[in-house]
């Protein structure tokens, strides 16, 4: 996946730089009579027409964003092309893409990463590191060194790659209706794990044609580390650059147990993935109570296009519930692009940066709903701009969860391969079917992403 100059290449450089300076020896000195004057320019040369290649995510959401920023900065800067190509779908299609754009020689100038997932392009030194610029075109702000998840989903062996478009937490959405019909008081952000389980029964009513549930349980690893670190453990000895997978903890088993299985099979408060599939028992229907999810959630349940056609969902948000932990760790990152090492890293910067800028991040938050790059943005603008828009008042507990989130897992070895290769076939797959238990499935989960951490550091 390097990139490499390839040696014609590198001689091309190099005579056109020898016949340059050979032109320069040969040329004869230029001689000026008292009678020659040099006449001023007029104008300044037209600027050097260029393109920028932005490969970017490709969801519902992002699509308007990229075209209103990419529309806005071809009209200030006429000179610049940004042909912007959308993938959907990280975690399936949209690195596949990447690497194949990569391996064949022609990759992105800029391209869209979530905070885990551009380490080991960093590694292979693809990217290009940002500090000198962040420094110059004073950046800085984006990178609050007291909130540490920032700094680990934007910095490799000190030096930064991630520009950040967006903070991203996640905490527990609630729909209204459903509290209201079983006569459950709304959760407050002081609520406990206990509290959360007995409501989620309090709501679940199986009886009758219109069912009803008490949560949409998420079905996967990294959308359950909320769950997980609340219990006071972590799943490695260390959540940046593990060499020790700890899956198999009593109280991680215990959750995980819980969350992965128990709520569909044993409490049944959860729709199983065969009562999702028909598309009707879903948070975003109406007939499920709560939902730990992210702000890009607030289309789904009550946007003004909703409104127009009758079809919103009343909800609010809350902090995930207290568990061992007291200091609540909710899942937190940076999210965003990188530059691609080439010789266009100065004209992706300008762009990538624009988009960054509180001008254009204020566009990319406005238009998904997403938080925005900035702790001051998202208290001045983001607050008031989303409680109006999607119509609900708890949205500063998106900046607690912010203040003591922690990301996911950020290596060498990146997340995503752990889960498709050992996390996902191993643990979460029997576990949400029904088939195993997670005291059966952790340790050989661990066993598994042992092996694969061992044979990464032996290879680094």
């Amino acid at each position: 996946m390097e990139k490499k100059i390839s040696r014609r290449d590198f001689l091309k450089l190099g005579a056109t730089g020898a016949a340059a300076a050979l032109l320069t020896r040969c040329a004869p000195a230029a001689t000026q009579t008292p009678a020659q004057t040099v006449a001023p320019l007029a104008t300044e040369p037209p600027k050097v027409a260029t393109t920028v290649d932005f490969l970017a995510w490709g969801d519902a959401a992002d699509i308007p964003a990229w075209e209103k920023l990419s529309k806005l900065y071809m009209e200030r800067n006429p000179n610049v092309t940004v042909n912007v190509t959308t993938v959907a779908d990280p975690n399936a299609n949209y690195y596949p893409k990447l690497q194949t754009a990569i391996a064949g020689g022609t990759p992105p100038d800029v391209a869209s990463f979530q905070g885990w997932e551009w380490q080991t392009y960093a590694d292979k030194d693809l990217l290009a590191p940002i500090d000198e610029l962040v420094t110059r075109d004073k950046f800085d702000d984006m990178y609050p060194q007291e909130i540490k998840s920032v700094v680990d989903s934007t910095s490799r062996n000190g030096k930064k790659y991630l520009i950040p478009l967006q903070l991203a937490t996640m905490i527990m959405f609630y729909a209204k209706k459903p509290f209201q019909d079983a006569g459950v008081d709304f959760p407050t952000d002081d609520w406990t794990y206990d509290e959360f389980m007995e409501i989620a029964q309090k709501l679940t009513n199986l009886a009758g044609e219109n069912k009803v549930y008490g949560l949409q349980a998420n079905g996967s690893w990294f959308r359950d580390i909320g769950w997980i670190r609340g219990t006071g453990k972590q799943e490695f000895d260390s959540i940046i650059d593990p060499k020790k997978a700890m899956f198999n903890q009593p109280e991680i088993v215990d959750i995980v147990q819980k969350m992965a299985s128990d709520v569909y099979y044993t409490l049944k408060v959860a729709p199983t993935p065969a009562d999702l599939s028909a598309g009707a028992n879903a948070f975003q229907n109406g007939n499920v109570g709560m939902k730990y999810e992210g702000a890009w959630w607030f289309g789904q349940m009550n946007s003004p296009d909703l409104r127009a056609e009758n079809k919103q969902h009343e909800f609010d948000v809350v902090l995930m519930p207290k568990m061992a932990d007291e200091a609540r760790p909710h899942r937190g990152w940076a999210e965003g692009v990188a530059l691609l090492k080439g010789d266009n890293v100065e004209e992706a910067w300008k762009f990538a940066s624009f988009m960054a800028s509180e001008e254009g991040d204020k566009i990319y938050s406005e238009t998904t709903g997403r938080l925005p790059n900035r702790l001051a943005l998202i208290e001045s603008f983001w607050l008031p701009t989303v409680q109006e828009k999607f119509q609900f008042s708890n949205a500063k507990a998106f900046i607690e969860a912010f203040k003591t989130s922690e990301v996911d897992v950020v290596g060498g070895l990146p997340r995503s391969k752990m889960w498709s290769e050992v996390v996902k076939p191993v643990g979460w797959d029997p576990l949400i079917n029904g088939s195993a238990q997670a005291a059966d499935v952790l340790p050989e989960v661990d066993k598994q992403l042992q092996a694969k951490l061992d044979e990464y550091w032996a290879s680094v």
